[in-house]
């Protein structure tokens, strides 16, 4: 994702900071958004309603960014809580599905259970959502299991990726060339 966009992630939610640091173990803070730009309103879509969850109880914040990335075509938004931290927060399964391990609530009164409990609501709406929105552009798209790397794109960003591929099938340098001139 763009360096602006993600600063503008920052900027609208504190729990989205980054520090890009290279001894940072947090891959969220060290790394940012591991997707492309299309899915950026789908983020602050997410991030928002969180917010808009924790203002409803009138609690402060409490979430950790872990990671969040596409894997197998969808948004994946790993996180946990400041005082209830769980090291292992999902397993991917090739396709559709994610299984998801929350934290231990036994201590937290029923308006954070609750909380916790509508979080990932919300984050598993989103994440589903994102495989019908194209991660390069953000317009409708589905998913793409004809290429190397499955993805969500429109029929456009689509067509474009097999132009391109043609293109480099003709001409294996350029896609060496290219690849050097995005680095």
């Amino acid at each position: 994702m763009k360096d602006e966009l993600e600063m503008q992630l920052e900027r609208d939610f504190p729990f989205m900071k980054q520090n890009r640091a290279d001894d940072e173990k947090n891959v969220y803070k060290r790394w940012g958004c591991e997707c492309d730009n299309g899915w950026y309103n789908l983020i602050h879509d997410l991030c928002q309603e969180i917010t808009e969850r924790y203002e409803r109880d009138s609690l402060p914040v409490d979430i950790v960014i872990l990671q969040v990335k596409e894997k197998f075509a969808g948004l994946r938004f790993y996180y946990q809580y400041e005082n209830a931290p769980c090291p292992l927060q999902a397993f991917d399964f090739i396709g559709n599905g994610t299984l998801r391990f929350t934290p231990d609530n036994e201590n937290a009164d029923n308006t954070v259970k609750n909380l916790r409990k509508d979080i990932a609501e919300i984050v598993h709406r989103y994440e589903k959502k994102s495989s019908s929105v194209c991660e390069i552009c953000g317009n409708s798209g589905k998913v793409r299991n004809d290429m190397p790397w499955i993805r969500t794109l429109c029929q456009n960003c689509y067509d474009n990726y097999i132009k391109k591929s043609e293109e480099s099938k003709r001409n294996p340098k350029d896609i060496i060339s290219k690849y050097l001139d995005r680095k």
